[in-house]
């Protein structure tokens, strides 16, 4: 693995970005770039599922100069820009995917069905959990900001699909809306939880007690009391096994809640 040189690193990331309009030449010469900074090895170790990218495990700061070299061009080349990121995600290297996730986000939001529709794609073709994640963060990065009723009718309508892949990418979209600061309503992330919490399954667990984590951070007593009504109404044993997990979360006071009710139900 070649280290860094910043003045080096930088004109080469100029020099490949000559070919934007040249898709194919781009990634021709986008794959020389990477084998320069990587080890070339098959990818083992990001999810547990079994997985068919490959990897250059290139250090993150490579990437990184090439979102910024492109970020501009992408915005005021938004057709091409388009063209360059599906040539990217078709390439089954996991470097090169992350790269037009990352890209992706960076486009006008003046049709934001051509992001949105890609995003909803690529999850369900994406093993590795890491990647969907960045999928459904770095992708709506820009729509999040510029059009974010577009973002949460999108989430919400994942939710209410029929495949898990997509009710996983909602939780993992639904994450960072939960911990933005200047995000106020949390009643919209709750209606979308609760649409998850419904289906009579024992799966995503994980993801979402990850989402709860990041609303009660956010108000400790509004998602004790929507955990409440929630013993209720969703799928269980599962809502009990998601509440006693995240227990160890709450104040003092929302636990003694919770474990009360828990007990009323046991």
């Amino acid at each position: 693995m070649t280290a860094i040189n910043p003045a080096r690193l930088k004109i080469q990331c100029a020099e490949l970005v000559e070919s934007f309009r040249n898709p194919p030449g781009f990634i021709s010469e986008l794959h020389d770039l990477l084998a320069f900074y990587g080890a070339r090895i098959r990818q083992t170790g990001l999810s547990q599922t079994p997985l068919t990218l490959e990897i250059y495990q290139v250090p993150p700061p490579v990437l990184r100069a090439l979102v910024l070299e492109l970020s501009q061009l992408i915005d005021k080349n938004p057709e091409q820009g388009l063209l360059l990121v599906d040539a990217l995600w078709q390439e089954e290297w996991l470097e090169i995917r992350q790269l037009g996730v990352s890209l992706l986000g960076y486009l006008p939001t003046s049709a934001p069905e051509r992001i949105l529709d890609r995003i909803q794609i690529w999850i369900k073709e994406s093993a590795s959990e890491d990647l969907k994640r960045q999928i459904m963060t770095r992708a709506m990065t820009r729509l999040l900001d510029e059009k974010p009723s577009h973002v949460l009718d999108f989430l919400k309508s994942l939710a209410s699909n029929d495949t898990r892949a997509d009710r996983q990418g909602a939780l993992f979209g639904l994450v960072p809306i939960a911990e933005d600061p200047d995000f106020e309503n949390l009643p919209v992330i709750f209606n979308i939880l609760r649409d998850i919490l419904l289906i009579d399954e024992t799966v995503l667990t994980k993801e979402i007690s990850a989402l709860i984590h990041s609303l009660q951070k956010k108000s400790d007593q509004e998602t004790a009391y929507f955990l409440v009504r929630q013993m209720a109404l969703a799928s269980k044993p599962r809502i009990f096994r998601v509440i006693r997990q995240v227990l160890p979360l709450f104040s003092k006071e929302s636990q003694q809640l919770l474990r009360e009710k828990l007990r009323n139900y046991s």
